[in-house]
């Protein structure tokens, strides 16, 4: 299987890993829209939301809101946190393996938004954003440590 989640869900792909459990692992998004935006990833190989266990559905939306709660207490989405599933390729799907992200807004973060949907996968500034991932990683899962 040539999936991007599975092989960094079997330590083959690195990632910046905050919290992990029998259904889910949590990480930093490479390609964030808004600091400290999370994806949560299915363990199972579910390219829909149709096809993730029952189990494994019914912890999605806990496991979103104490990440949610973290994400708040450490300064990221204060007022506002987009919590979006792209539930198959029309839908902008990119990786056919569910994943939810977590996306902290903030007031009058739209101009930045858009600017990091148009550029997010373009390569200048990528040292300047590993290093700012780092230190969101190391907040973050000590901050779940916590929590969950």
């Amino acid at each position: 299987m040539n999936c991007v989640f599975c092989a960094i869900g079997s330590g083959q792909l690195p990632a910046h890993r905050l919290y992990e459990d029998e259904h889910f692992q949590v990480i930093l998004d490479i390609y964030p829209l808004r600091p400290a935006h999370v994806l949560v990833i299915s363990r199972e190989h579910a390219p829909f939301l149709s096809d993730l266990s029952a189990a494994a559905r019914e912890r999605l939306l806990a496991l979103a809101e104490r990440l949610s709660r973290t994400l708040r207490a450490c300064g990221y989405g204060a007022r506002g946190i987009n919590l979006l599933i792209n539930d198959g390729p029309v839908a902008n799907q990119h990786v056919p393996h569910l994943h939810l992200h977590l996306i902290p807004r903030r007031p009058g973060d739209l101009p930045a938004l858009a600017w990091r949907i148009v550029s997010r996968f373009l390569p200048f500034g990528r040292q300047a954003l590993q290093a700012r991932l780092t230190r969101e990683a190391e907040l973050l899962r000590h901050a779940l440590q916590r929590e969950l």
